[in-house]
């Protein structure tokens, strides 16, 4: 990879000159900073409107159903974490000399902007996501929509600047490197730091677990001994205890032979005979994994029990960046068995999308601002890998392209290359539908069953 060139770094003088607009014709002058013409820029402000009331109605009505903690706390948290995502690529591509045309919070239409030293900041009417407009970052080709009420008007991008000035393309591929990594990069720097702030301000969390079963994974021992979520395990093997942490290490003492569970179910105890089976989990001392008997439970974490343990200033940090890995380990690891369709059924149902994250979001701003720091490192570092995917219309996606170009010493043909990102936003988008879908379809279904009874 060729070397970063120095930060400081700037096109010469005739080249800033050529971008400050004084040598333009006089008949450009009265040209908007966007370079849209009159009717377009009246047809964007009629779907900021639309998507607006669109946006407003949604957001009604889930007030109405009592979500308005959950919008509110997901919204806030999304919005700092995308911005600090769009601020890493933002400030990389200017440190480099390219041409930022916009910094956006949100999607199209815009609702509002301000053009300032040539860069317009903008604020989307879809409080979801982000972007930064980098010259050249895509081809000249490339089409870009506005939703119009239900019509989609399609227009090409213009080419804000010449190749050979300050084009994404025209940067060094170390720079060009750094402007995608930059994104994620900012996402994990966030999370140590909110991590270090909450365990050196407040100390180490501990989440009481009760002995009450949360959930039950479907061909796992317990299910097929018939124990269900909401049982309460009251002794293995003849040792009567309450303990999680207790009945945990008995079940992963006995290698795997066959256990005497006790459970309390309503009134009745029951004794069920069950064998463990062998699972990669974490290890009771919470660093690292290994290989242990389970019997395929979770017990239920009451977040109203929590314990913190404080510590000094380089323990916080110590911890604060192990916590980091240890998420990220975490989430590759289901990433990886999500690819090979490995995924047991409590890992399925852990995988959501906006719906599942607002409703954790709501739950999580009840607990103080010690959780909400805590969830909001934890989603900021899924944020970060999860562009670091090596997919289509993802910082990953793109790097990896960039890794064509060191291979093979010339980029790939920009139309192949924008095509390919095009066909990649599709099926992310698809893929999140889908997502959004399920999580929305058992509330669904159970409110629509409740209506229809009465």
């Amino acid at each position: 990879m060729s070397s970063i060139p120095d930060p400081e770094a700037r096109p010469p003088l005739q080249e800033q000159a050529a971008f400050q607009g004084t040598e333009q014709p006089a008949e450009q002058a009265s040209t908007p900073p966007n370079g849209l013409t009159p009717e377009e820029i009246e047809a964007d402000r009629r779907s900021a409107l639309t998507t607006l009331l669109i946006v407003a109605g949604v957001a009604a009505v889930m007030l109405y159903m009592g979500y308005g903690r959950a919008i509110a706390a997901f919204l806030v948290t999304l919005g700092i974490l995308v911005f600090v995502h769009e601020w890493g690529h933002y400030q990389f591509a200017r440190w480099s000399g390219m041409k930022v045309n916009r910094f956006g919070i949100g999607f199209p239409p815009w609702i509002f902007t301000r053009h300032y030293k040539g860069i317009d900041y903008s604020l989307g009417a879809l409080p979801i996501g982000g972007m930064v407009d980098i010259a050249g970052l895509g081809s000249e080709e490339e089409m870009v929509g506005t939703i119009k009420g239900a019509e989609l008007i399609v227009r090409p991008s213009r080419p804000d600047v010449p190749h050979g000035k300050r084009q994404f393309q025209d940067a060094s591929l170390g720079w060009r490197f750094m402007t995608l990594f930059a994104g994620p990069m900012m996402n994990f720097i966030f999370a140590i730091v909110m991590y270090i702030s909450v365990f050196s301000l407040s100390g180490v969390p501990d989440i009481a677990s009760t002995n009450k079963v949360d959930s039950v994974s479907a061909g796992d021992p317990a299910a097929a001994a018939g124990i269900k979520a909401g049982d309460y395990i009251i002794g293995i093997n003849n040792v009567d205890t309450t303990d999680t942490e207790q009945l945990t290490k008995l079940i992963r003492s006995s290698g795997g032979k066959p256990v005497i569970v006790k459970i309390k179910r309503g009134s009745q105890v029951l004794q069920k005979t069950l064998t463990p089976v062998f699972k990669e989990l974490a290890k009771l001392s919470g660093e690292g994994t290994e290989r242990a008997p389970a019997i395929g439970i979770r017990f239920y974490a009451d977040p109203e029990k929590v314990h913190f343990h404080k510590v000094g200033l380089l323990t916080a940090i110590d911890l604060g960046w192990r916590q980091a890995i240890g998420i990220s380990t975490q989430i590759l690891r289901l990433v990886g068995r999500a690819a090979t369709f490995r995924l047991s059924s409590d890992e399925r149902k852990d995988v959501g999308g906006p719906v599942k994250i607002a409703q954790a979001a709501g739950e999580v701003a009840k607990q103080g601002w010690q959780a909400s720091a805590l969830f909001a490192a934890g989603l900021s570092v899924n944020l970060g890998l999860l562009n670091l995917l090596p997919l289509p219309a993802l910082d990953g996606g793109r790097i990896l392209f960039l890794g064509y170009e060191l291979v093979a010493r010339r980029p790939l043909d920009p139309k192949k290359e924008s095509l390919v990102h095009m066909a990649g936003m599709v099926m992310l988008l698809a893929f999140m539908l889908f997502i959004t879908v399920r999580d929305v379809l058992p509330w669904l279904t159970e409110h629509l069953g409740k209506v229809f009874k009465v």
